[in-house]
This record gives C-alpha cells, sequence and structure tokens, in this order.
C-alpha cells in the first residue's frame, strides 16, 4: 500500500496506447482499437481514440464501455489512486515465487464486497519495489448473467521507478455469447513525475 500511495504521490501525469483486440467465437466477430490515455493526478484520464476497426457491436459494447468505465474509475479515484487497500481487501501470503525474473511474494487476494472493480484471486509482489508485477483473478462480481465472471491476467512493467500497466488479457464463456477473449496492450509510455520534495533544513537558533 506504501509503494501504491508513492507511486500516486509521485506521478503528476501520462499519456499512453492502449490496444485493444477482441474476438467471439460464437458470432465469429474480431475488431481492434487503438486509444491514446491522457492521466491527470488531479483530475483523472481522458481519452482519444486513435484508429478502429472490425465488428461495430464488439467497438460500441466492449471497448467504448472499457474506456467509459476507465475514466469514471479514474475520477474517482482521484483522492486515493488505488483501490488496492485493506478497506477493499484482505491479503494472506500464500508463498513466493519468480515471474519475469523477479522475485516475488505471492498474495492472496480476498474483496471484502462484491464490486466489479475488484479481483478475487492471486497478485505478485516484487521483492525489491513492493510494486505488483503481475495478477489473476475474476472480478468479485459478475459483469452480468449473461456474461459472467471473465478470467483475467493482467502484467505490469517498470517504467521510471514505478509499475505500470502493460498487457491484460480476459476470457470469458458466457452463456449467451460463447468463449469472448480481450487483449489489451500498453505501450508508448510518456511520464512526468512531481519532483521530489526537499528534506526539511534544521531550524537555527
Amino acid at each position: 500500500m506504501q509503494a501504491t500511495a508513492a507511486r500516486f504521490d509521485r506521478v503528476e501525469a501520462y499519456t499512453r496506447l492502449q490496444h485493444y483486440s477482441a474476438s467471439d467465437d460464437r458470432f465469429g466477430l474480431k475488431a481492434e482499437m487503438v486509444a491514446r490515455i491522457h492521466y491527470d493526478h488531479a483530475t483523472g484520464k481522458t481519452f482519444e481514440i486513435v484508429s478502429r476497426g472490425g465488428s461495430p457491436l464488439i467497438q460500441s459494447r466492449v471497448f467504448d464501455a472499457l474506456l467509459q468505465e476507465e475514466v469514471e474509475t479514474s475520477k474517482l479515484l482521484a483522492q486515493d489512486g488505488s483501490l488496492l487497500t485493506t478497506h477493499s481487501y484482505s491479503f494472506r501470503l500464500i508463498g513466493q515465487d519468480v515471474i519475469a525474473g523477479r522475485p516475488c511474494y505471492l498474495l492472496e487476494l480476498n474483496p471484502l464486497r462484491k464490486d466489479k472493480h475488484l479481483i478475487r484471486g492471486r497478485a505478485w509482489v516484487d521483492k525489491e519495489s513492493f510494486g505488483i508485477v503481475h495478477i489473476e483473478g475474476s472480478p468479485a462480481e459478475s459483469l452480468s448473467f449473461w456474461i459472467g465472471k471473465p478470467v483475467i491476467i493482467q502484467d505490469f512493467e517498470r517504467l521510471s521507478g514505478f509499475w505500470f500497466a502493460a498487457h491484460r488479457h480476459s476470457v470469458i464463456n458466457g452463456l449467451l455469447t460463447g468463449r469472448s477473449a480481450l487483449t489489451v496492450e500498453y505501450s508508448d509510455y510518456d511520464i512526468r513525475l512531481k519532483p521530489p520534495e526537499a528534506p526539511l533544513e534544521p531550524k537555527r537558533e
């Protein structure tokens, strides 16, 4: 939590590209979209669409909905910066592992409430920086009766001393849609950090 708070305090703004690709096996639908995300510490996220193609249904029902959800969530978290707190989760250390060449603590994530933004699963926490390197799990609440709970795998990379999203893959086996897959690749980061606070000088008598 301290590492997450430090990231929130130091990162003033960033931009990045998000490349979405999705497919639906039952209806044979495919789509892709590239969006540029703009994050500001004080106001949250905004976005602009760079390109899109493929199924209009996936574009509107999946990609546009995910972007809007990301923007709205960022504005709600403008004061806290993260849902990864003891107000949202109970954590349990269940082991140690190495992932992407990084020695990690393996934590079990147990959401304290039903919330589609919270993940029930496991998190790999870097032993050196205490940043999140990898997450696997499912939402604590179903996205809908027909969709259910997708399996989500997310990877992070260390940039400018902090961990940022690098790759996200979700698979849904819904009653209506059958098997659907969604991948988001995060790239082209441009990060602006706040200058570190200068240490207080001792008072002179």
